[in-house]
């Protein structure tokens, strides 16, 4: 069992960001032409693109319309206007598809004719906090321009397994049949998501595969039909183990389906053919996983500490990592920065770079509660007090975050006894523009993508020249070691420039911008919107008439209620019921609930620990997440 904050207060948050160092090696990229594995270099940067390239100094580019509207559609109205909150009977502001269809929210081209626009201050009364910024309402405006009415065209079930069966057999040795997973989007495209917000969802899908990996090379899932809504990944090219994969696809996937022959007709008779085949040549009876559930799961906090084995505790992931975090203290061999506001931690704050034995970067962070003399890194600029020098400051909270090996980012948080945590404590750490579901907490793992989806945040040192001004402050061996772990400022930002270009170049190589807004967050959001009856029935594989069969009967005409009236149902309230409906609804498929539960920030869960999240299960067995 993990220990809750109670237990041990003071804390660190880990985010662990790998950069490369002057020999960090070029990254390999798996990519697919003319059906066959191309290894193509992927050069780090020359050194002198770097300095360009901090993320505190260039402006976010304004590649992705959409995600700036929602993000500021979600931090100014979604709080009223949502599944969980229904005010002026209007509940699917996190909904970009509902309000599409319902052709009067959004009137997809015509934003005067869009009630989301035209109800805002100082025309209409929203938000009632306040009118939004001039440029906040413009790009909701040029938002609403840029959209177009989506075509629906559905991709059912059956014919995903057509697919990759077909590619099973034609592409795929079967050697290595074993190590093969596919993921769909037919969900997504079914409800009606337009091109823009699919493609935020693929480069979402490929940084989040290539974000669990340990393996030195860049993987590009593989796209196996001509819409590029089915992709298929080898487990064995991300460092990810089979094994590890299926025991916690067991203990949370929500929506693995056995295809039976119990109907007769053709397309059963096929289905059930196919899934036989598939399951005998994977060995796996989760060979397929609805990628709009892994971007969104596996970045949370237990399923990501599982599939990136990152050890029980701090101790063991430096160990992995060769980090010794109180040697490199002693011999100097760190990079310190100290400032007093970072805009994430609520008093001063300290960032300090390790090398791991690999040569690419390992970044901690302190963080503070207080600013009393023990935790003012100005008067203390020497800790953390574990180290037993004078002038060592004790932090309550901290961050670590690693380069992996590909050159994208690995996260991590504990407390100062190096015992996993699963989110920060929001009296020390916020993230101000995170998911609702999150209650401004920072979740370890979807959070800090999304945090650092630019790299890592250059902040300029102030515990140097504080030093240098007050140098009856301390002695003479003291200043001499301020000296040498906080350095002149164009060597740290050198340092950090370095380890950031080396990201960038992976996220460039997989098709992504570094400076547009993080497609993990966006994807992460779209998981958890609320649904209309709409979206209900394609997440349960059924028809509008079979949904208003269910609506009719308990448990869900009074659960689902608020979906016989043309409202919203959230996540939370569909997984409950979820694999239920389909039993009741759906003969040719048999349901194997996950183990433990689908794991989702539910408000219970968030509200029960300031830093566990071990109990955001929903449905499956009666099971503790304990030891996990």
């Amino acid at each position: 069992m993990k220990p809750t904050f109670k237990n041990y207060s003071p804390w660190i948050f880990i985010l662990l960001l790998m950069g490369a160092c002057s020999s960090s090696p070029s990254i390999p990229v798996l990519s697919k032409i003319s059906g066959v594995e191309k290894i193509e270099e992927n050069k780090t940067p020359p050194q002198n693109q770097a300095a360009d390239q901090t993320p505190a100094e260039t402006p976010v580019a304004k590649g992705n319309l959409q995600a700036e509207a929602l993000a500021i559609l979600d931090r100014a109205c979604v709080s009223c206007h949502s599944a969980k909150n229904i005010q002026g009977n209007f509940g699917s502001l996190d909904n970009v598809e509902a309000m599409i269809a319902s052709n009067r929210y959004i009137v997809a081209g015509a934003p005067e004719r869009s009630l989301i626009y035209t109800k805002l201050a100082p025309v209409g009364n929203m938000p009632p906090s306040g009118a939004l910024k001039p440029e906040e309402a413009a790009t909701i405006k040029s938002w609403i321009a840029s959209l177009k009415a989506v075509q629906i065209v559905p991709l059912k079930e059956t014919t995903v397994l057509d697919v990759i069966q077909k590619d099973l057999q034609l592409n795929v040795p079967a050697a290595d049949q074993n190590q093969v997973r596919y993921f769909t989007f037919h969900v997504p495209n079914n409800v009606g998501t337009n091109d823009a917000s699919l493609e935020a969802m693929r480069k979402a899908f490929a940084k989040v595969v290539n974000s669990l990996s340990r393996s030195p090379v860049l993987v590009k899932p593989v796209a196996v039909d001509a819409k590029k809504l089915i992709y298929r990944i080898k487990l064995d090219e991300i460092g990810v183990p089979v094994q590890v994969f299926e025991d916690v696809m067991r203990d949370f996937y929500p929506f693995s389906k056995q295809f039976v022959n119990t109907v007769s007709d053709a397309v059963s008779i096929q289905a059930s053919q196919n899934d036989t085949n598939l399951r005998t040549a994977t060995a796996s009876s989760n060979y397929l996983i609805r990628a709009d559930w892994f971007i969104a799961t596996a970045t949370m906090p237990v399923p990501y500490e599982r599939l990136m084995q990152l050890g029980a505790d701090q101790a063991a992931l430096d160990a992995q990592l060769g980090v010794n975090i109180n040697a490199n203290l002693a011999a100097n061999r760190v990079l310190r920065s100290g400032f007093k506001n970072s805009g994430v931690s609520s008093q001063n704050r300290v960032i300090e770079r390790h090398s791991q034995n690999n040569g690419l970067s390992y970044w901690i962070s302190y963080d503070f509660a207080r600013l009393d003399a023990i935790e003012n890194i100005f008067a203390n600029p020497l800790g953390p007090v574990a180290l037993n020098t004078a002038k060592s400051f004790q932090h309550d909270g901290g961050e670590i975050i690693f380069q992996l090996p590909n050159g994208m980012l690995g996260y991590r948080l504990v407390n100062n006894a190096g015992v996993i945590l699963d989110k920060g404590p929001t009296s020390i750490v916020k993230q101000n523009d995170a998911p609702s579901q999150f209650l401004s907490a920072i979740v370890n793992g979807v959070s800090c993508m999304n945090c650092h989806g630019a790299g890592l945040l250059y902040k300029k040192d102030e515990v140097r020249a504080f030093a240098q001004a007050n140098v009856t402050a301390f002695s003479q061996a003291e200043m001499e070691k301020i000296l040498n772990i906080y350095p002149e400022d164009a060597v740290f930002k050198a340092a950090m420039d370095k380890d950031n270009a080396f990201h960038f170049n992976a996220l460039t190589q997989l098709g992504i911008d570094p400076k547009s807004p993080d497609p993990v967050n966006q994807a992460f959001r779209f998981f958890n919107r609320s649904m209309s009856k709409s979206d209900v029935k394609e997440e349960l594989g059924i028809t509008e008439s079979v949904l208003d069969g269910l609506l009719q009967n308990e448990p869900y005409r009074t659960q689902w209620s608020s979906l016989r009236t043309q409202g919203f149902i959230s996540r939370q309230e569909l997984s409950i019921l979820q694999t239920q409906a389909i039993e009741q609804s759906r003969i040719e498929v048999n349901v194997a609930n996950p183990l433990l539960g689908d794991f989702l920030a539910t408000p219970d869960c968030m509200f029960a620990s300031q830093v566990q999240m071990d109990n955001c299960v929903i449905a499956g067995a009666n099971a503790a997440l304990a030891g996990q």
